[in-house]
């Protein structure tokens, strides 16, 4: 029995390959051994106080992050990867981007808007961050979209080569630019670096002749469609609070209740590998998403099958990395970010945890909501946990200190984790009652 399930398992991974699975994962490693080598030589090249302005900052950014484009990146995952014909699909693509860029104008106003209010506040070192932040949405919505495209067409090669320059341009950018200007070039170098990767995404696409059709095309998407596809997009942007906010709440609060930057520096930096083994679900996900779909356009039976696949593959992936950042969470923290944040092991302890759920379960089942159009349930529960966290938070940062926080976004995430699969449950039993009647 032990032989058959390693047989199957070894052809599961075969199969995975030929997709280019592991192009997608390869690239994705790369861009977070980068990630995290950047933040160990920027990180322990900063004091306490430095970096808890800039996490500050960008925490403030980060929400705003989401809402980049107004999610129309994930509108055009979903309605391009369907089986629908290829004018449609260009017109698609080239609605999506004008609106989206469109949308971003907005964003860049409202994080100056954003900067004024932490200048009155008296925090003048994150106000300023943030105005150096406001052209952002800009590249990162052109990269994201550029990207998107090349993985609806299947491009894992060029997807995953355009990810591992990225990451190169990052890591280099930041040490360079952070030693010779401190937060500011941080900064900076991320400008250089999406902007620089947004390019070279455009290249490809117009060398395989994409941006040619698709932005010369005549043909308009009806308003009828448009209003679907703006529906769609914006109600996608708010749900991706559900694999984000509980985090960013943590420090939101901290922040407000706290005010001293020495704890946001230890909350973000024991957050930091938790976070970062995230592209783990979320390259799976860049994978699996255009099967999801097909999967489910395919009806119930083979959709239900693949789902439970599907969970399996992710809890037992996920299992073992959360074990081993258990087992070596000591040596980690000291070997990356040195002796002065030896003290954010518990709470590193506990977000590993919530990794392992969010992981396992909440990134998995969130997209699952999203391929079946009910996207409005993912609101729902975005609603219910970011009201709930904020709660939790206050009361228990005020009793335990900064782990509280941690505690609380596990809870939170526990209690959503049992109300997604609770839809599921339901929704399965209920579309299948409705499929046999008919």
């Amino acid at each position: 029995m032990l032989r058959n399930f390693f047989k199957e398992a070894l052809s599961e991974f075969r199969k995975l390959a030929k997709g280019g699975l592991f192009y997608i994962f390869g690239s994705s490693v790369v861009a977070q051994i980068g990630a995290l080598l950047s933040s160990f030589l920027v990180i322990r090249n900063l004091s306490k106080v430095e970096y808890g302005g800039y996490v500050s900052a960008h925490n403030l950014y980060s929400y705003v992050g989401i809402f980049i484009g107004l999610g129309m990146a994930s509108a055009v995952m979903q309605f391009c990867s369907e089986h629908v014909t290829e004018q449609r699909k260009n017109a698609i693509y080239r609605y999506s981007f004008w609106k989206g860029t469109r949308f971003n104008i907005l964003l860049g106003f409202f994080i100056l808007f954003l900067a004024f209010f932490k200048q009155r506040s008296g925090s003048a070192v994150p106000a300023y961050y943030l105005r150096l932040m406001c052209g952002l949405p800009f590249f990162s919505y052109a990269n994201s979209f550029f990207l998107t495209a090349l993985r609806i067409q299947r491009k894992n090669r060029e997807f995953s080569r355009l990810n591992v320059i990225s990451t190169i341009l990052t890591v280099f950018g930041n040490i360079l630019f952070t030693r010779l200007f401190g937060i500011p070039g941080l900064i900076a170098s991320n400008y250089a670096a999406t902007a620089a990767a947004a390019w070279l995404g455009f290249l490809e696409l117009r060398r395989s002749g994409f941006i040619s059709s698709v932005f010369s095309q005549p043909q308009a998407l009806p308003d009828s469609s448009k209003k679907t596809i703006t529906k769609y997009a914006v109600l996608c942007a708010l749900t991706n609070f559900t694999s984000t906010i509980l985090v960013l709440l943590d420090i939101t609060c901290l922040d407000a209740t706290l005010s001293d930057p020495n704890i946001l520096a230890d909350y973000k930096v024991a957050a930091v590998l938790p976070s970062a083994c995230t592209f783990i679900p979320t390259c799976l996900i860049t994978y699996f998403y255009p099967h999801m779909v097909e999967n489910f356009s395919s009806g119930i039976d083979v959709f239900k099958r693949y789902f439970r696949r599907l969970l399996k593959i992710f809890t037992l992936i996920n299992f073992v990395v959360f074990v081993g950042l258990m087992l070596f969470a000591p040596l980690m923290i000291t070997l990356i970010y040195g002796e002065k944040y030896a003290n954010v092991l518990p709470i590193f302890r506990v977000l590993c945890l919530n990794y392992f759920i969010t992981a396992s379960f909440r990134k998995l089942l969130g997209n699952m909501i999203v391929v079946v159009r009910a996207v409005n349930i993912n609101l729902l529960h975005t609603l219910l946990a970011g009201g709930l966290n904020i709660i939790l938070d206050l009361i228990l940062i005020q009793r335990l200190g900064p782990i509280g926080a941690a505690i609380a976004t596990v809870c939170i995430t526990i209690f959503i984790t049992l109300l997604e699969l609770l839809f599921f449950r339901r929704f399965f039993r209920r579309t299948a009652g409705s499929e046999s009647r008919t």
